[in-house]
C-alpha cells in the first residue's frame, strides 16, 4: 500500500471509531505516510515552514526539544528544502523556553543531535556560518564528536570549501609538508619562523592570510600570541605583496567565547601596528570603522585617540597627496577643491597632513600670488573624521602657522574657534594645551582689544594645563598690545 492510502485509512478509522484506530493513525504519519502528509498539506497552502517548528504550543513547549527532532532531524531539513528554507546559524542560538536560555544546540548536546547538525548536505555554501557554530560548542562536546582534537574535521571541512570554490589551507600546507599546528606553534613557542617561511617559498607558497586565520581547538588564531604581533609588520607586507590584506571583518570576526584579533592586538598593546598608515591607504573608511569598534578602554597607550588622529592624517595624506602637485599649485582654490569626487564629506587639500608638512613653504608662495590662505578657509571641514582644516593643522603641529594666518590678516581666532571639537569631543583649545602649545594660543597679539575673551577662554584651562604659561604676565601684554593698537601713529609704550 502507498502513503496515501494508509492516511485515507486512519481518517476512515477515526470517523467509524474503530478499536485500532490509533494504530492506524501511528501507521500514516511513519514513513511514506509522514511524507505524503506533508506533500499534501502544501498541495492545500499549508506547508509546513521553519517558523512552524520554531512555534511553541499553547503551553510554552517547543516540539522540536526531544530526541526524535534530532533522530529525524534529516527527514526535517529535507522537507524544509522543499520550501526553500534552511536551517542558519542564528536559529540554533535561538531561546527554546521563555524562562531561560536554553537553545537548540543545547538540545543538540543533550539529546546526541550534534552529528546531525554538522555535515554537508545543512551546509553547502555556508562554511564560515559553520565554522561559527562550531566552536558554539563546548571543546569537549566537539572533541567528543571528532574523536580528535575538537577542529572541524577535514574532510568535512574540504567538502564544504571546494563546493564554494576554495581550497582547505591544511591541503595547501600539507603541500610544504606543514600543518595548521605548525603555523599556530611558529608563534606560540617561539618557533623557527625563518624555517617555516622557506619551507613554505620552496613550495612556491608563502604565509597566506588562510594560514594566519586558522582557528585552533579553543577556536583561536595564530594573533592570541604576542609573537604574532611582533611579527605582524613583516606578515602584513608579506600578505600586500601578493595582493592581500586584512579586512575588517577578520579583526572583528568572532569565534565562539575567544576574543577576537582587534581585541587580541590591544591585550598585547599592538593596536599601533594594526592602524599603520601605510596598510590603509585607499581603504580610509574601512580604518575608520575598526577604530569605531574598539571599545573605550582600549583606546590607550600606544594608540590613543590623538595617535590614531596621526595614523589616518597620514593614510588619508598617501591616498590623495598623489593627486595634488604642491609644488605648482596655481592658486589658493586648488586647495579647496575635493579631491575625492562626489562623496559626501570632500577631502580638501587644505586639509592633508601631507600640506601642513610643507605649510612654512607653501603659505607665503600663495601670499605671494596674492591668494593667501584665511581663517575662514581653515573653518572648512574636510575628511571622514570630520574635522577642520584649523584643527587638523594643530594635530599636525602647524599652529604657528595659524596663528601666522591669523596675523598677517588681521583676522581673530575666536573663541569659537577655540572651542570647535574633533571626533573625540576634544576641543582645539584642549588638543593644542595636549601638545604644549597654549604659548600659542594666548600669543598676545592675537588678544589686543579682546582681553575680556582671552579671559574667557582662561576659564576653559584645564588647571593641569595652566602652568605652561604666566597668565598674570600675558594680560600685562595684552593690556599693553591694546594700547598699541589704538594708539597714535608715532606713539611708544613704555614697558612695564
Amino acid at each position: 500500500m502507498t502513503g496515501s492510502t494508509y492516511i485515507k485509512q486512519a481518517v476512515i478509522a477515526s470517523l467509524c471509531e474503530h478499536p485500532n484506530q490509533d494504530k492506524y493513525r501511528a501507521r500514516a504519519f511513519a514513513g511514506d505516510g509522514l511524507s505524503a502528509m506533508t506533500d499534501a498539506l502544501a498541495g492545500h497552502g499549508v506547508a509546513l515552514t521553519k517558523r512552524d517548528f520554531f512555534t511553541p504550543d499553547e503551553n510554552g513547549v517547543y516540539l522540536i526539544d526531544t530526541p526524535g527532532f534530532w533522530a529525524n532531524f534529516e527527514k526535517i531539513r529535507t522537507l524544509l528544502a522543499k520550501g526553500n528554507e534552511r536551517f542558519d546559524a542564528e536559529d540554533f542560538l535561538l531561546p527554546l523556553q521563555p524562562v531561560n536560555t536554553r537553545t537548540l544546540l543545547q538540545s543538540a548536546i543533550q539529546y546526541k543531535g550534534l552529528g546531525q547538525i554538522f555535515t554537508a548536505p545543512v551546509w553547502t555554501g555556508r562554511f564560515n556560518d559553520m565554522e561559527l557554530l562550531w566552536y558554539k560548542v563546548p571543546y569537549l562536546e566537539r572533541k567528543e564528536l571528532t574523536g580528535a582534537d575538537g577542529t572541524i574535521p577535514l574532510p568535512l571541512k574540504r567538502t564544504l570549501l571546494q563546493a564554494e570554490g576554495r581550497v582547505a589551507p591544511e591541503d595547501r600546507l600539507a603541500a610544504a609538508k606543514l600543518s595548521a599546528a605548525d603555523i599556530h606553534t611558529v608563534f606560540r613557542e617561539r618557533g623557527d619562523f625563518e624555517s617555516l617561511s622557506r619551507r613554505l617559498t620552496t613550495a612556491g607558497d608563502y604565509l597566506r592570510k588562510d594560514y594566519l586565520l586558522l582557528l585552533d581547538h579553543l577556536g583561536d588564531t595564530c594573533f592570541a600570541s604576542q609573537n604574532a604581533w611582533q611579527r605582524y609588520p613583516q606578515l602584513a607586507e608579506t600578505l600586500a605583496r601578493h595582493g592581500e590584506q586584512f579586512e575588517v571583518v577578520d579583526f572583528i570576526r568572532q569565534v565562539g567565547s575567544r576574543n577576537n584579533i582587534i581585541a587580541r592586538a590591544a591585550e598585547h598593546r599592538a593596536l599601533d601596528k594594526v592602524f599603520a598608515p601605510q596598510l590603509w591607504v585607499g581603504r580610509l573608511g574601512d580604518m575608520l570603522t575598526l577604530w569605531n569598534h574598539l571599545s573605550p578602554g582600549w583606546k590607550n597607550a600606544p594608540l590613543r585617540p590623538a595617535d590614531f588622529d596621526l595614523a589616518y592624517a597620514d593614510a588619508e595624506s598617501r591616498t590623495f597627496a598623489p593627486l595634488l602637485d604642491f609644488t605648482a599649485l596655481h592658486n589658493k582654490q586648488d586647495l579647496l577643491l575635493p579631491l575625492n569626487g562626489a562623496d559626501a564629506q570632500p577631502v580638501l587639500g587644505l586639509g592633508l597632513q601631507a600640506f601642513w608638512a610643507q605649510a612654512i613653504t607653501l603659505l607665503p608662495l600663495l601670499a605671494k600670488q596674492g591668494e593667501p590662505v584665511q581663517l575662514r578657509d581653515l573653518r572648512r571641514i574636510s575628511g571622514q573624521l570630520g574635522h577642520s582644516c584649523l584643527i587638523t593643522a594643530a594635530k599636525c603641529g602647524s599652529f604657528r602657522q595659524v596663528v601666522g594666518i591669523a596675523r598677517a590678516s588681521g583676522e581673530p581666532l575666536t573663541l569659537e574657534d577655540f572651542m570647535s571639537r574633533d571626533m573625540h569631543d576634544n576641543t582645539l583649545l584642549t588638543i593644542l594645551a595636549e601638545r604644549k602649545e597654549l604659548a600659542l594660543v594666548f600669543t598676545p597679539e592675537l588678544w589686543a582689544g579682546r582681553l575680556a575673551d582671552m579671559r574667557n577662554l582662561w576659564a576653559q584651562v584645564r588647571h593641569a594645563d595652566r602652568a605652561q604659561i604666566d597668565m598674570q604676565q600675558v594680560e600685562i601684554a595684552v593690556k599693553q598690545a591694546t594700547l598699541k593698537k589704538h594708539s597714535r601713529p608715532g606713539l611708544k609704550i613704555k614697558p612695564r
